[in-house]
């Protein structure tokens, strides 16, 4: 009896009840952050989080008046991580652009794009597809292979002289466009009295 009383003791020092306006302050912050990554999109970190519940626990209070004057909040660390495991939250990495993408239009779109196929007389050789990409002409590998006996390899600054480069095809595959550069200098020195009409590429 003895150790079930302690550990009902220890279970309930643990445990806090949510009452008061921090509950509704924590019920509406999930609400909203919620809405900021699926409905919206937005990415939301700690200080977002910890800025937004200030707001919204200091108008509740206001709202509350007298009952709540002696109602105190610090979005502190302990809370944030308090609050983050009750909401079973973890942290993620961006995957991409995919947060961009009107994912509910993009799949009624090769439907109604084989419709205009259709109704326009439309083969494969008159299709095209063009993206964008950019390219880091001057990036080393972070990776290299160097002699047993060797233990270390002195690291260069990363470059991050960037280009951006669109290229395009038709769906035939019988056509590929010339591809199209876009660089931050219109004549830059290497290609000094070079001709731009013979490049590879559209400048």
């Amino acid at each position: 009896m003895t150790a079930v009383k302690d550990s009902q003791s220890l279970n309930s020092s643990i445990i806090r009840k949510r009452h008061g306006i921090i509950a509704q302050m924590e019920t509406l912050l999930q609400s909203w952050c919620d809405n900021q990554v699926r409905v919206k999109n937005c990415p939301v970190d700690q200080n977002t989080v910890c800025f937004q519940a200030k707001q919204i626990f200091e108008k509740l209070k206001k709202e509350a008046g007298e009952a709540a004057e002696n109602e105190v909040f610090k979005a502190s660390n302990g809370w944030f991580s308090r609050f983050k495991s009750r909401c079973n939250w973890h942290s993620i990495a961006e995957s991409g652009e995919a947060a961009s993408a009107d994912k509910e239009t993009a799949s009624l779109y090769p439907e109604k794009l084989k419709t205009m196929i259709d109704e326009g007389g439309y083969t494969s050789q008159t299709i095209f597809n063009v993206d964008e990409t950019g390219l880091f002409w001057k990036k080393m590998p972070k990776r290299t292979f160097i002699a047993r006996e060797e233990k270390t390899f002195p690291g260069f600054k990363a470059a991050k002289d960037r280009l951006t480069v669109m290229v395009g095809a038709n769906a035939a595959g019988d056509c590929k466009l010339k591809p199209l550069l876009v660089y931050r200098s219109e004549n830059p020195r290497a290609s000094k009295n070079k001709s731009k009409a013979g490049l590879p590429v559209i400048w």
